[in-house]
């Protein structure tokens, strides 16, 4: 170990130029795999290797589907937590957003209300009071408990165990804080930190009177389900029980559970939803972007594998010496791979500092509009143990060629060439050239992949949304976060637009309750008049929104056909609704869908009239498939949160603070919780966010590669260059001419750069077209990325072979034939 130190040490040059080629590899590898490891990083309870997400699947289920599918009943919820017996303790939760007032103060809270059992199951402790015991809230008419978050309890209330005990309104409804949850608990709705947490019960007292059935409802399910495996049981097992289970409660309900079977993933991989589509595309796009983080470290592998190369056939006759004097083959691969590591481990400890860096850039990147996030990217075992292991890979694997082709010198040859070009350096040169070939195509790969994410990124900023957000500036606001009455919010919002629409430069101003590609939601089952129902977990779930007549015209989504809402569509009015084109064609297929009648399940027997369909748009996400969906009158569906989105001729920036001062000039008590154009509001995780982050990490992948690619190529034909020295002077003092020169060395490093660049080319069209496949279309691997990547890279290739073949042209006949 001592003289390897030493070794190094005296030759800093190499070891700086290594140690820099690992901590690039290593802090690429480090920063994607604590990317991944944020997101699926297991929840901080007791047993969470063995927490698992269940989720319904209705297999029978007809039209379209708003993406909640995986949801429990809360009768469901309680049969297989009293029927499974894989699982130590099933709990149930329901995430939502709601206004606390404590003591006039009112503000957003992020909310989810759980079972009894869901601390005791999870094994949470709580830093303050108590927490909800198994069984607590879960009947109707049970008072209102509230547990705080460790992070609001914080903010709100300083860690003042004074909090403990205190009366607070949640959407207006009376709440006693019980308890603080333990710190570093952040819930379990996927990345977000929780405000707090209610009992069941808050559901049946809230809503608008929507959910007074919950606890005996097994029509509409509204929860998100979680088990413990018991120890020793497997997934398969516990599947197989849910299975019978399902079955079982078929039989038994069969107008509501008929064709509904259960589903279940652990937990770290069912995030944001444990939706079977979602859960598998994870680990393939975890996987992906870690495949390209390995290539990188090849790459890094590679080029110190050239170095080391060199550096061996320089020592050959170091490694003769040694060899003459007893040392056996095994100690000398022993010290040269020694030496290999510990330059490995000092640029490892350089490659965490720099994927610590670019974990904090990661981490800056916003993904979920306004929720709190949770997302952490700090490091832990995980990510140490990762970047100690793709440390000593590439130590070992760039060192162990060089170091078998240092040891394997013959004596005799090498000492009687006297260490001109023995052996080894023969032998490793056609090794060097398939090395700077696999950097070439490597490096290609890489750098095609990132030119196919950014013009993915610009297609998709680019494609059709159904609605513009050019010049739109939106404002968040719930009336019921200032105590407002119902008569009073329909009021203030009807005054707020209406002064909105009077400000200069506005064009149009409407509001809703909620922007497309938000997390707010709103939708229902429906039935349609006329048609044949399905028993009710068969109907179709649809999406809607509540707007304002002017909202079509803010957001420049065309009517298709029929008309747009008027102002005389208010309450107590015949209800009108426009449905978009999915809708109207999924569920009147054989006919027009103007003046078809509707109804809500929440809503009974009241029926909405269709005057008008609407242009598809998106909702949910980007590439989602097309969705039904419908719009009804602002005035017909009272709701207390809102959307002010308003249009003018300007960019909307300058906007924002003539509007928020029209808002406190209304009333200076209403809280704003979010004010931006919404072009911003599109670029969280269900909007731009992955295809941004794609193109970041590809981009700087490829950066690297092309990098390493380009010292590589400069490095293998600059030492041949140096090794041909005394043919290259006997060639000029025969009548050479620099042309001639210039083809003999530029001519070798052309054919390795060309080799590379069809491999390069090969590699990434397999890579894009499994992209495609994964990403159902969204990336644009067009010819232009092949063509610009592929000519940008071999023109520095190209570059890099130049440089030594001028170098030789310029060499002095006579000075090279005394260089040896």
């Amino acid at each position: 170990m001592r003289r390897a130190i030493l070794k190094l040490w005296t030759d800093r040059g190499l070891t700086t130029l290594v140690a820099l080629t690992v901590a690039l590899g290593v802090g690429v590898n480090t920063g994607i795999f604590s990317l991944v490891n944020g997101l699926h990083r297991p929840l901080p309870v007791r047993n969470a290797g063995r927490l698992m997400a269940l989720a319904t699947r209705h297999l029978a289920a007809s039209g379209g589907t708003e993406g909640m599918e995986y949801r429990f009943t809360y009768p469901e919820y309680v049969d297989f937590r009293s029927q499974a017996r894989s699982f130590a303790d099933l709990i149930a939760f329901k995430f939502g957003q709601a206004g606390i007032s404590d003591g006039g103060n009112p503000g957003e809270f992020f909310v989810s209300a759980v079972s009894g059992n869901y601390f005791s199951g999870l094994g949470i402790g709580a830093a303050a009071g108590r927490l909800f015991a198994a069984g607590e809230g879960e009947a109707p008419g049970s008072s209102t408990e509230l547990v705080l978050g460790y992070g609001f309890w914080q903010k709100r209330f300083g860690c003042d165990p004074g909090a403990i005990g205190r009366q607070v309104r949640i959407n207006g409804a009376p709440a006693t804080i019980i308890g603080v949850a333990a710190r570093g608990f952040h819930g379990t709705y996927a990345n977000t930190e929780m405000d707090g947490y209610v009992p069941l019960s808050y559901i049946t007292a809230t809503e608008n009177g929507v959910m007074r059935g919950f606890f005996h409802d097994r029509g509409t399910p509204r929860l998100t389900v979680m088990g413990i495996l018991r120890p020793g049981v497997s997934l398969a097992q516990a599947r197989s029980e849910a299975d019978v289970i399902a079955a079982r409660l078929e039989q038994e309900y069969p107008a509501t559970d008929k064709g509904t079977s259960v589903w279940m993933s652990p937990e770290a991989w069912a995030r944001p939803v444990p939706v079977p589509a979602m859960v598998a595309a994870g680990p393939v796009l975890s996987g992906f972007f870690l495949l390209l983080g390995g290539v990188v470290l090849v790459l890094a592998c590679l080029n110190i594998g050239n170095v080391l190369l060199v550096r061996a056939a320089a020592r050959e006759r170091e490694m003769a010496v040694r060899a003459a004097l007893g040392s056996g083959r095994g100690r000398l691969v022993r010290q040269v791979l020694g030496e290999s590591v510990l330059m490995a481990l000092v640029g490892g400890a350089g490659g965490v500092m720099l994927g610590s860096w670019a974990s904090g850039a990661l981490s800056a990147i916003p993904i979920a509009g306004n929720l709190p996030s949770a997302f952490d990217l700090s490091f832990d075992w995980r990510v140490f143990g990762y970047a100690l292991a793709a440390t000593l890979a590439a130590g070992i694997g760039a060192g162990l060629w060089p170091a078998l082709a240092a040891s394997r010198a013959d004596v005799a040859a090498v000492l009687h060439e006297c260490g001109r070009g023995g052996t080894a350096a023969r032998g490793s040169r056609r090794m060097r050239n398939l090395l700077v070939v696999a950097q070439v195509g490597g490096s290609l790969t890489l750098l095609i992949v990132a030119a196919v994410f950014g013009r993915s990124l610009t297609a998709v900023r680019r494609m059709d949304l159904g609605f513009d957000a050019r010049h739109v500036a939106t404002f968040t606001m719930d009336s019921q976060y200032a105590g407002y009455s119902r008569e009073r919010t329909t009021a203030f919002y009807r005054e707020l637009e209406r002064r909105a629409r009077a400000l200069p430069g506005v064009e149009s101003a409407s509001v809703c309750f909620r922007t497309p590609l938000s997390y707010s939601l709103d939708a229902d089952t429906i039935e349609v008049e006329g048609q044949a129902q399905a028993a009710s977990r068969e109907r179709p779930t649809v999406m809607f929104d509540s707007v304002t007549p002017d909202y079509f015209r803010t957001l420049r989504m065309d009517l298709r056909r029929g008309r747009a809402f008027r102002d005389s569509d208010q309450e107590g009015a015949p209800l009108v609704a426009i449905v978009n084109e999915t809708m109207a064609r999924r569920l009147w297929p054989q006919g027009d869908a103007l003046g078809k009648r509707f109804r809500l399940r929440r809503q009974g027997d009241a029926w909405w009239n269709v005057v008008g369909i609407a242009r598809d748009s998106k909702y949910l996400a980007l590439f989602e498939p097309a969705l039904p969906y419908f719009y009804v009158p602002a005035a017909q569906q009272y709701h207390s949160r809102r959307v002010l989105q308003v249009r003018s001729a300007l960019p909307a920036g300058p906007l924002l603070e003539r509007v928020k001062a029209e808002i406190r000039a209304l009333d200076p008590e209403m809280p704003i919780t979010e004010a931006q154009p919404m072009e911003e509001g599109l670029e969280g995780m269900t909007g731009f966010w992955s295809f941004r982050l794609g193109a970041y990490l590809s981009g700087a992948m490829g950066l690297v590669g092309l990098a390493l690619a380009v010292v590589g190529v400069f490095g293998v034909v600059s030492y041949a260059a140096d090794q041909r020295t005394r043919e290259i002077g006997i060639r000029l003092a025969l009548g050479a001419d620099q042309r001639d020169v210039l083809r003999l060395v530029l001519g070798r490093g052309v054919v390795l750069v060309a080799c590379g660049v069809l491999t390069g080319v090969a590699g990434a069209w397999g890579l894009a077209h499994l992209m495609n496949r994964w990403l159902a279309g969204a990336i644009h691997a067009d010819a232009a990325a092949f063509v610009g990547a592929s000519g940008f890279l071999a023109g520095l290739a190209l570059w890099a072979c130049y440089v030594p073949a001028r170098r030789a042209m310029r060499l002095d006949p006579m000075a090279a034939l005394r260089h040896e």
